[in-house]
């Protein structure tokens, strides 16, 4: 009966406090981009997005707030550390933006898209654009 009334008590416990945490994860934001940019060789039009983390953590969705339309971008985890303010970053080279990383308040680690053959020889050229996310 005691075994039994510790289990339930830890998991109680556990579950308050791994809640709790979540709750700080902010996985979900509105971002003004005010930039046409590219993800996965499609144009998007610059615009205001609702920028989410799908729960496996491998798939950004960029869902257009005017249109409705989504876009994704299958991602990998690739930085380290954990930022309050989230913020998206692209890489400008030439005339086009594209998608370098997204950070998401009280998420470990930035994300990324998976690079291509093209991406490899490109990504330390050009400047950064940083975008601000807002909360949802």
């Amino acid at each position: 009966m005691k075994t039994t009334l510790r289990t339930i008590a830890i998991t109680i416990g556990l579950t308050a406090a791994l809640g709790s945490a979540t709750l700080f994860a902010q996985t979900a934001s509105k971002a003004n981009i005010p930039f046409d940019f590219q993800i996965t060789g499609k144009t998007v039009p610059a615009g205001q997005y609702i920028v989410r983390l799908a729960t496996d953590r491998h798939m950004l969705v960029f869902q257009n707030v005017e249109t409705g339309r989504s876009t994704l971008l299958l991602v990998h985890g690739y930085k380290s550390g954990t930022l309050e303010e989230p913020k998206l970053t692209f890489r400008h080279i030439g005339e086009q933006y594209k998608l370098e990383s997204a950070w998401f308040a009280g998420v470990q680690g930035g994300y990324g898209p998976l690079p291509g053959k093209s991406d490899r020889a490109g990504s330390e050229r050009g400047m950064l654009a940083t975008v601000r996310l807002l909360q949802k």
